[in-house]
């Protein structure tokens, strides 16, 4: 059986220059390997109808997240009308909770939730000539209608996957960049959340499970990642809340001598608890964390349900600076934001000393609470646009100023005039040796990379400004 697994292309909407390897193809085919199996990346390489020509697969697997979902639809279209016989199959976040949008005479298969062992066991009940139906949490669409099959827990046993099957995507591996232009590889150290904030579908997608890998395999299979990896990116939304694991983790990593760059995801708290552990962390190769901001108040924390507050943040904040270890704030812009809160949000930024941001606009993806209890509330319907850069709700401005108000506050928040100054102002105070005085290492971000961002942001900023502009706003 010849196997076909597409990373859909990207969202015409995305405003951020990254891609990141497809690593939830990648765990699929590397537990297919019995069969003949390929992946095609279509964010590179667009020529579909010729990679079919070529290849002519038994089968073709698309996953997509909800921003995807559109395209993820026009691909398998394309794909069956290439050859009917081809049998299609999608997964993913989106395909998971609203499975009814794959509900097309051009799909055949929705799988539910983690595919790694569900897909594996179609792919081999395919090639015995079994019934499909035996094969657990995926939908079968047939005659236009979705039928069901038993539902079970998927297992939570990590260290069990095969390693990903990085091979079958060499040859895009030079593609694959952070905003910074490191080259990238993704590594999964474990999966799920203990912690329910409303805009996360993370903790619904494991109902709730938090499930993690033995450290001792995750640094095995960093050791075993191409030489020109600059930056290993941890595939988790919560790396460090096994805080014994983490520990295990530095001890193993300054066993191998392993000289490898890496980022991570951390929640404020456990910077706060665990010091020692972020120190620890940097001394071995942590470049960045990235950690959920989320807002500069505690209402609005309270309403996301983070289980944070302001005063954690801001002490989370200082600890990294003073250690010297750069942080990836993200903050949430509420629709509801007017200009008093934009001037607020990006005081604080200032307050704070950040410079490695990324403002996402709160966006109710399926599955989360959020949209779960707001549906009724949408004024854009069309997924394309759920990408976090769009309001899915109704704004407290005008959509013209809301996104004015957020295209400034990047271009503020990323101006070389802020940059220089507080390098000014970082100057003076070591001048005057105020050892106690919160010197920024402005996130290890370089006057030339500074540059660079004004540069290339000018496109991205115009975009931003003039995104209402073509926003599929359904009437009231």
């Amino acid at each position: 059986m010849k196997i076909l697994l597409i990373k859909p292309p990207l969202n015409r909407n995305t405003l951020t220059p990254t891609l990141s390897e497809p690593l939830e193809l990648e765990y699929l085919a590397s537990a297919t390997r019995d069969y003949n199996v390929e992946i095609f990346d279509m964010r590179i390489d667009k020529k579909l109808l010729e990679k079919l020509e070529k290849y002519r697969p038994d089968l073709v697997g698309i996953t997509a997240y909800t921003c995807e979902a559109n395209a993820a639809r026009q691909v398998l279209k394309e794909v069956k009308k290439f050859d009917s016989r081809i049998k299609t199959v999608v997964g993913g976040h989106h395909a998971t909770f609203l499975p009814e949008d794959f509900i097309f005479p051009f799909v055949d298969i929705i799988f539910l939730g983690f595919s790694d062992y569900s897909f594996k066991k179609y792919i081999d009940t395919l090639a015995e000539g079994g019934e499909e139906e035996s094969v657990e949490n995926i939908v079968l669409v047939k005659k236009g209608k979705p039928v069901f099959t038993e539902k079970k827990h998927f297992d939570l046993n990590l260290d069990v996957l095969p390693l990903p099957a990085r091979d079958l995507t060499r040859r895009y591996r030079k593609h694959y960049r952070d905003m910074m232009r490191n080259k990238t590889a993704l590594v999964l150290t474990n999966r799920g959340c203990p912690f329910r904030c409303t805009f996360c579908a993370c903790w619904k997608l494991m109902k709730g499970k938090y499930s993690v890998r033995k450290p001792e395999l995750v640094v095995e299979e960093m050791a075993g990642l191409p030489e020109d990896v600059d930056l290993v990116c941890f595939a988790d939304d919560n790396t460090l809340h096994n805080v014994s694991r983490a520990w295990r983790f530095v001890e193993l990593l300054e066993k191998r001598k392993l000289k490898k760059k890496f980022t991570m995801y951390a929640r404020a708290e456990t910077i706060v608890n665990h010091p020692n552990l972020i120190e620890s962390l940097r001394n071995i190769g942590l470049e960045y964390l990235t950690v959920g901001i989320e807002s500069f108040r505690n209402s609005d924390l309270d309403k996301l349900n983070k289980k944070s507050s302001v005063s954690i943040n801001n002490e989370a904040i200082r600890i990294l600076q003073k250690i010297g270890v750069s942080i990836s704030a993200h903050l949430i812009v509420n629709p509801n934001y007017d200009k008093s809160d934009f001037n607020q949000l990006y005081k604080y930024v200032c307050q704070m000393s950040l410079f490695r941001l990324a403002f996402t606009v709160l966006t109710p993806l399926p599955g989360t609470d959020l949209y779960i209890e707001n549906h009724d509330r949408f004024v854009i319907t069309d997924t394309d646009y759920f990408d976090f850069a769009h309001s899915i709700f109704s704004t407290k401005l005008s959509r013209k100023d809301f996104y004015n108000e957020l295209a400034n506050l990047y271009r503020k928040c990323y101006s070389l005039t802020r940059y220089l100054q507080t390098r000014f102002k970082n100057f003076g105070l070591f001048q005057k040796k105020q050892e106690d005085a919160l010197i920024s290492n402005l996130d290890r971000i370089s006057l030339s990379k500074i540059m660079l961002i004004n540069i290339f942001g000018i496109p991205l900023y115009y975009k931003v400004k003039n995104i209402y502009k073509t926003e599929p706003l359904i009437s009231s």
